[in-house]
């Protein structure tokens, strides 16, 4: 990997505890080549589940959704003695929305997590993300 520096590391999480070890080399690649770090989570949009029509707010839920995933991504970095660009929490489609920050923000290496599972194989993220991420992808294998 000689002469690969990168200048900006996003990491992609999902707030498990397991994720951890995904925060952990994405700030040890920033780290080593004195890149910034981003951290990106991506939820389910809300509008995309309820396709029928239903008495709630789909708007205001969504908005709590994500207020509370702030929180929980705030504390889930809070120990991290790192600084950190970006840290963003966006609703839609994993692969469209990571691919859109990495475009946005110039990134040129993706830290993320594959669970080792058998239903990895049929809807594995980090495999999505290979296929369309045109980045360098790192991909941290977390316990089953």
């Amino acid at each position: 990997m000689s002469g690969t520096y990168y200048k900006h590391v996003l990491a992609a999480v999902d707030l498990a505890e397991d994720n951890r070890k995904v925060i952990e080399k994405a700030v040890d690649r920033a780290r080593s080549n004195g890149a910034k770090l981003s951290v990106i989570y991506v939820d389910v949009d809300l509008k995309d589940l309820y396709t029928e029509m239903i008495d709630i707010d789909i708007d205001n839920v969504q908005d709590q959704v994500i207020a509370e995933a702030k929180e929980k991504l705030e504390t889930f970095l809070a120990p991290i003695d790192f600084p950190i660009e970006k840290k963003l929490v966006i609703c839609g489609d994993l692969c469209e929305r990571v691919n859109q920050a990495v475009r946005e923000y110039q990134v040129d290496l993706l830290v993320c997590g594959h669970r080792q599972t058998f239903w990895s194989l049929l809807t594995s993220s980090a495999r999505q993300l290979m296929n369309t991420v045109p980045c360098d992808l790192l991909v941290v294998p977390l316990p089953k």
